[in-house]
């Protein structure tokens, strides 16, 4: 990991590092927005839909969102590091003024597929951020593999936590990072990862204690040989160009708002 770039490096079981790209606008922004922008009035009081009927909702509205851009830096950021910036509603005109002023559901599926675009867009970013700062752009060091030089260039991801469960947030995660996506049965996945993290630790200590202090045993070594249970569905990005070409330009959008607003000295 390239020190000096807003990933994170931190220490593995075997003493070597792990990129982190921490992000603070995530499912918590999505809750939010649910639980302040996705109610409706009843017979006597307001209720707040849940995340799968604000999702049917959010379905009905086209990639892009009318041109209508949501920031959802709700609490600051931290990859970007910007701790100063703040949720934002930008690209509002008289066209697409309209699309609030419709019935209660149909303003609550925007709301809610802004949120849900503007978090996707966010993760693309520290996707690009982790690539760049994960490229060996120097030499081999002696005894290294020469494979792993070059770009830190994943073809496909493994996609855990509460907000993988949502069908629309997977494929339009598929099409803005435009690769593949696996999703891993257990759903203790952090608990997963310290196991491999252990396993690794324990198979280079079994190396040692034998007299193979040349041999190195890293955790992507160690987890490449594992076998993670997957369901069978693998979301793969649309081929249709027009869904892919509103994905990019409202990425483009919401590239220059964040850095027009937030990226200053």
């Amino acid at each position: 990991v390239t020190t000096g770039t807003e990933i994170a490096p931190f220490c593995d079981a075997t003493g070597r590092h792990l990129p982190l790209a921490c992000i603070m606008s995530c499912t918590g922004v999505l809750n939010s927005v649910l639980e302040n922008w996705c109610s409706y009035s009843g017979n006597e009081t307001r209720k707040t839909l849940t995340h799968e009927e604000a999702t049917h909702f959010a379905a009905l509205h086209p990639p892009g969102c009318y041109g209508i851009s949501f920031l959802p830096y709700l609490g600051g950021e931290r990859t970007p590091n910007w701790p100063h910036a703040s949720g934002s509603l930008l690209g509002l005109t008289f066209q697409n003024m309209k699309h609030f002023s419709s019935n209660e559901e149909h303003q609550i599926g925007l709301f809610y597929r802004l949120a849900m675009e503007g978090i996707t867009y966010l993760l693309a970013d520290s996707l690009e951020s982790m690539k760049d700062a994960c490229s060996n752009k120097g030499k081999v060091a002696e005894g290294e593999n020469s494979k792993k030089k070059g770009r830190f260039n994943p073809k496909r991801l493994l996609v855990v936590g509460g907000g993988s469960k949502n069908e629309l947030w997977r494929q339009m995660l598929a099409e803005v990072l435009d690769l593949d996506l696996c999703f891993p049965l257990e759903a203790e996945s952090a608990a997963l990862g310290a196991a491999f993290q252990a396993g690794a630790a324990v198979a280079a200590n079994e190396c040692n204690q034998v007299g193979e202090d040349d041999v190195s045993v890293s955790v992507e070594d160690f987890v490449s040989k594992q076998q993670i249970d997957m369901e069978e569905s693998v979301v793969k990005p649309t081929e249709n160009e027009g869904v892919k070409q509103l994905y990019q330009e409202g990425l483009k959008r919401y590239r220059e708002w964040s850095n027009f607003l937030f990226d200053s000295p």
